[in-house]
C-alpha cells in the first residue's frame, strides 16, 4: 500500500464525468457544496470573481509555489488538489459526515454510505509512501489503534478520520465525540514539522472535550 497525492482523484473526477454526464465541478458543487450551504466559502474551481479571497502558498523561505498561485490553477479544480475553502466550510462539511450525512438538515449522504466510506480497509499495514499505518478508508484516513498516529492526534478515538493537505493543511471528524476540526495554513512545511504539529494541535482538540 502507497498513498499517491493525486492518482484516485483523477480516476474519481472521470468516474463522476462519464457516469454523470456532468463536468465534476459542477456536479460536485450542485450535489454536495450547494445544498451544505457551503457555496460561497469552498469551491473546486475558483470562479474568476473570487479570485481575490484566495491566499497564495508558499513555501517555507517564502517563496510562492508556482503555479498554485496563479489564476488558472485556481479556476482548473485539479481533482488532486484544487479545493479552495474557508476552515469553517471544512469543519461543516466533516460536520455533515458525522451527522449523518446531513448539515442544517440539508441531507448529502446517507449514513450507510459514509459508514462505508470511512471503514478501515487497510487494517495496520503500513503506508510505503511514510512508513506509518494509516488505516486506509475510501478518501479519508483513521487514527486506529496503533501507537503511532499522523495529524489526528495521540489520544484521538480509534474512529476519527479525516485528511491532510501535503505540509499546509488537515481537516477531522471524530464520530463519537461530535467533534470536527479544520487547520489551514498557506506555507507548505516539511513533513518532520507538519506531522508533530498537526498531532499536537489535534491532541490539544481532543484533550478539551470532556465527554
Amino acid at each position: 500500500m502507497r498513498y499517491h497525492p493525486a492518482a484516485a482523484h483523477w480516476t474519481a473526477a472521470a468516474v463522476i464525468g462519464a457516469v454523470t454526464g456532468e463536468d465534476f465541478r459542477a456536479y460536485i458543487r450542485r450535489r454536495i457544496i450547494a445544498p451544505l450551504g457551503l457555496a460561497a466559502e469552498l469551491y473546486v474551481g475558483m470562479p474568476a470573481g473570487e479570485q481575490a479571497r484566495a491566499a497564495d502558498m508558499h513555501d517555507v523561505d517564502g517563496t510562492p509555489r508556482i503555479p498554485e498561485c496563479t489564476e488558472a490553477h485556481r479556476t482548473a479544480g485539479i481533482p488532486g488538489g484544487g479545493g479552495y475553502g474557508t476552515a469553517r466550510a471544512m469543519a461543516a462539511f466533516y460536520q455533515a459526515l458525522i451527522c449523518g450525512g446531513t448539515l442544517r438538515e440539508r441531507r448529502i449522504l446517507s449514513p450507510r454510505m459514509i459508514a462505508y466510506a470511512i471503514r478501515n480497509y487497510t487494517s495496520d499495514r503500513l503506508d510505503e509512501y511514510n512508513g506509518v499505518p494509516m488505516h486506509r478508508g475510501l478518501g479519508p484516513h483513521l487514527r486506529g489503534e496503533t501507537a503511532l498516529a499522523r495529524g489526528l492526534g495521540a489520544i484521538a478515538h480509534p474512529l476519527t478520520f479525516g485528511h491532510g493537505g501535503v505540509g499546509s493543511s488537515y481537516c477531522w471528524a471524530d464520530p463519537v465525540s461530535g467533534l470536527s476540526f479544520a487547520f489551514l495554513s498557506n506555507t507548505r512545511q516539511t513533513d518532520e514539522f507538519h506531522g508533530p504539529r498537526m498531532d499536537t494541535i489535534s491532541t490539544l482538540a481532543h484533550a478539551a472535550l470532556i465527554s
